[in-house]
């Protein structure tokens, strides 16, 4: 005859068992800044930061006659422009408490968030370069200084439904929304080629990336390698007849209300980021049982030449 026991020990009555939580932390929010990235970096000294332009006159007929004297001369001014640093910072607040305990995944709560905030400001530069705003003065209450975003620096170059900005007081003018075709960009990369540019970028919200990809690859589904059952309907290179451009898709364009309806065609030299004060941490003095910091960059648009790049403007993936 089988011993019989009555009741049971059940793991729901188990205590003092320890936490089978992961010594790791999984964050998937992208990082990624594309137009940061490509424009590189140069140096700004002072808040207003300024720079120079010029350009040579069009092509035309010069049949001087023979022994005469040179007497017509055309001088060539420079253009003077400018742009005003901004400041962005994030800030970073840890009680003393929050410090000392142990946390799965994190070694000092100071470090962590600092790490974090940093990428965050990454974005916000990003998002500032972005912007379709003009700049404007720190009025020394509610408003800080502000760079003039990429949007209003396109002069030379704008295919828009709507109005391009007059690149010192008003913003672009967004317009009714259309579907990109291969005929806008050809006739923006032959304007584009004409006033002396030779772009090999094309950035655009994700969205308006699939879109354009779609256009240019006349919405057919190819199949590359039958036997290893791979098939694409991608274009990641676009020849074009003034050369090859990139397609890159920007995450971070998609949160601007206006430069996610924009594919801008860039030529990466012309385009430089200025920082008067690199990406900085500095800590804050302490007033209580708490660490407080704050990391920030002063930085603005360099724009060497608009002439150099372009934009279609208003548009949208469906």
């Amino acid at each position: 005859m089988a011993n019989i026991v009555s009741g049971q020990l059940k793991d729901a009555s188990v205590k003092g068992k320890p936490r089978d939580l992961m010594d790791t932390i999984f964050n998937v929010a992208p990082t990624d800044t594309p137009f940061l990235t490509m424009c590189g970096r140069t140096t700004a000294s002072q808040t207003l930061h300024e720079w120079q332009t010029d350009t040579l006159a069009s092509p035309a007929e010069n049949a001087a006659l023979e022994g005469a004297d040179t007497s017509d001369f055309t001088a060539s001014a420079t253009t003077e422009l400018s742009n005003k640093t901004q400041i962005l910072k994030k800030a970073i607040n840890v009680s003393g408490t929050a410090q000392a305990v142990m946390q799965a995944g994190v070694t000092r709560q100071y470090a962590y968030q600092m790490a974090l905030r940093t990428k965050e400001l990454k974005k916000d530069v990003e998002y500032a370069l972005l912007q379709n705003k003009v700049a404007r003065a720190d009025n020394g209450t509610s408003e800080g200084r502000l760079m003039t975003g990429l949007p209003c620096w396109m002069q030379a170059n704008y295919a828009g439904a709507g109005t391009r900005s007059d690149g010192s007081s008003t913003a672009c003018t967004a317009g009714t929304t259309r579907v990109p075709t291969e005929a806008m960009l050809k006739t923006l990369l032959t304007q584009i080629y004409n006033a002396g540019g030779n772009p090999d970028q094309i950035m655009m919200a994700p969205d308006i990336r699939v879109k354009l990809s779609e256009v240019l690859s006349g919405g057919a589904t190819r199949i590359e390698k039958a036997e290893q059952k791979k098939a694409t309907s991608v274009i990641d290179v676009y020849v074009s007849d003034f050369g090859t451009l990139k397609l890159v898709p920007n995450r971070v364009q998609a949160f601007e209300p206006f430069s996610r309806t924009c594919a801008f065609v860039l030529d990466p030299q012309y385009w430089k980021v200025a920082y008067l004060r690199g990406f900085t941490e500095e800590r804050l003095a302490v007033t209580g049982d708490s660490l407080k910091g704050h990391v920030l960059v002063e930085c603005t648009l360099e724009a060497r030449n608009d002439a150099s790049s372009g934009v279609l403007a208003d548009l949208k993936a469906a």
